[in-house]
C-alpha cells in the first residue's frame, strides 16, 4: 500500500494534528508500506525529505486576503499515484483545498477533522454555515470519517452525516515515557503545605479555564495544591496573572511552571496526586489519557474524551466548580486514589499511540478492501 496524508503541517512543527499524522504516516512504513506526506513549506526545510521512512513533500504557500493557498496541492497529489488517501484537520488549507474536489480523485479516502474548535469557542457566522452546512456537504466525498470522540461522532450526526460513514478512533498518550526511567519527584521543590496536589497540563488557553481548577481546588480549604504546565497566553482573561491573582484571593498554592521539557511533564504528571482538567472544549484531552498512562486518578469538566475515559472508573467528570470540588475531596481518601489509580492502570492499553495507529492500520486495510469507484 501507498498511504498519502495531507496534514497543514508536519514535524518537525509541534501540535496535536502533527503529531497524530506523524504517527500514522510512521506506523505504514515501519509495517512495511509506503508513506508519503504533503503539507506546507517551513522556513529552513526542504520541499522534500524522508523522515522516519516517510516521505515529506512541502508545498509553497501564497498568501491571500489572510489565506494560505497551497502552489500544486491537487497536482501534488495526483503525482504521488497512492493508493488510500487520509486528510487531517478542517476550516484550514489542506482540507478547503481538497474537499470540494475529493470526488475526482479514485482513490479510497479517509477524513480526521480533529473536533471544531471554531465552531465550539467564539463561533462567527461564517464559522455556523461551514461547519452546520458546507462541511458535512463536502464530506461526502470521502469513504469514511474518523472521529477522535463520541462527542465529535454525535455532532456530525446531527449536522446529518451519515452514521454508517462515521469510525470512532480514539487518540492516545505516549505510553512508553511512562515506563522509562523519568526525572526524580519535583514535589520537594514546588513546596507545597497541602497534603495533596493536583497537576494541570495544557497552557493558559481561553478553552482550558485554568481559573475553574483553581475555584475548585478553593473549596478544599489548603488540601489540595494545584501546579499548571504550559504556555501563557499574555493579555488573555485566563492568563497567567489572572490566575495567580485569583489563586492568591482564594488562598490556593499555586505554582505556575511555563513551559517544561516533556521529562519534566512526565514526573509532574507521576508526582501528582490527581491529574485535573478545567477545559469547557477539548478535541480531544490527551492530558487525560496520560494520566491512564501514568497510574493516576483524574477529575475533568465534561470535554472531549473525558467523559469515556471515566467509564473504567480511573476519573470522575464533573459540571461544575462545587462538584469538581466534591470529587478532590472524594480523593483525599487514600484508599479511593488507590482504586482509581489501580482502574487507570488497567485502563490505560485502550488510550494509548500505539492502540490507535493500530486502530488506523486496520482502518486503512478494511477501505482497501472495500474500494469503491468514486460517486461522482
Amino acid at each position: 500500500m501507498h498511504l498519502v496524508v495531507a496534514c497543514h503541517r508536519y514535524y518537525p512543527v509541534p501540535g496535536g494534528s502533527e503529531r497524530i499524522a506523524q504517527l500514522v504516516a510512521e506506523g505504514a512504513a515501519r509495517r512495511g508500506d509506503r508513506a508519503t506526506v504533503i503539507t506546507q513549506a517551513e522556513p529552513g526545510s526542504p520541499t522534500e525529505e524522508m523522515v522516519n521512512g516517510v516521505t515529506v513533500r512541502r508545498l509553497a504557500m501564497r498568501h491571500v486576503g489572510g489565506v494560505r493557498v497551497p502552489r500544486g496541492y491537487l497536482r501534488s497529489l495526483r503525482a504521488t499515484g497512492g493508493d488510500l488517501f487520509h486528510l487531517h484537520g478542517n476550516r484550514i488549507w489542506c482540507a478547503d483545498f481538497y474537499l470540494p474536489f475529493a470526488r475526482r480523485f479514485r482513490w479510497p479516502q479517509l477524513g480526521t477533522g480533529h473536533g471544531f474548535y471554531q465552531y465550539a469557542v467564539h463561533p462567527k457566522p461564517w464559522d455556523r454555515w461551514y461547519f452546520e452546512r458546507y462541511f458535512p456537504r463536502v464530506l461526502r466525498g470521502l469513504d469514511l470519517y474518523a472521529c477522535d470522540t463520541e462527542y465529535e461522532r454525535r455532532q456530525l450526526l446531527a449536522w446529518g452525516f451519515p452514521s454508517e460513514r462515521l469510525v470512532r478512533i480514539p487518540l492516545g498518550a505516549p505510553a512508553e515515557e511512562f515506563e522509562s526511567p523519568t526525572l526524580p519527584s519535583p514535589r520537594p521543590a514546588w513546596g507545597f503545605r497541602a497534603p495533596r496536589v493536583a497537576v494541570y497540563v495544557g497552557g493558559f488557553f481561553e478553552n482550558k479555564r485554568v481559573d475553574r481548577l483553581i475555584e475548585a481546588v478553593a473549596t478544599t480549604k489548603g488540601g489540595w495544591g494545584l501546579v499548571a504546565i504550559g504556555r501563557d497566553v499574555e493579555g488573555s482573561r485566563y492568563g497567567r496573572a489572572m490566575c495567580e491573582r485569583l489563586a492568591a484571593e482564594r488562598g490556593v498554592e499555586f505554582r505556575a511552571l511555563g513551559i517544561v521539557d516533556r521529562r519534566q511533564v512526565v514526573a509532574a504528571l507521576r508526582a501528582s496526586d490527581a491529574v485535573v482538567s478545567g477545559s469547557e472544549y477539548e478535541g480531544f484531552g490527551v492530558t487525560i489519557a496520560e494520566a491512564l498512562a501514568a497510574g493516576k486518578p483524574f477529575v475533568a469538566f465534561r470535554a472531549g474524551a473525558a467523559p469515556e475515559m471515566a467509564e473504567g472508573g480511573a476519573g470522575r467528570v464533573v459540571d461544575s466548580v462545587a462538584e469538581f470540588g466534591r470529587a478532590l475531596t472524594e480523593l483525599d481518601d487514600d484508599s479511593v486514589r488507590a482504586s482509581m489509580a489501580e482502574r487507570a492502570r488497567a485502563t490505560a492499553p485502550e488510550w494509548t499511540e500505539s492502540a490507535m495507529v493500530d486502530r488506523y492500520l486496520a482502518v486503512y486495510d478494511r477501505l482497501l478492501a472495500t474500494a469503491r469507484p468514486p460517486s461522482g
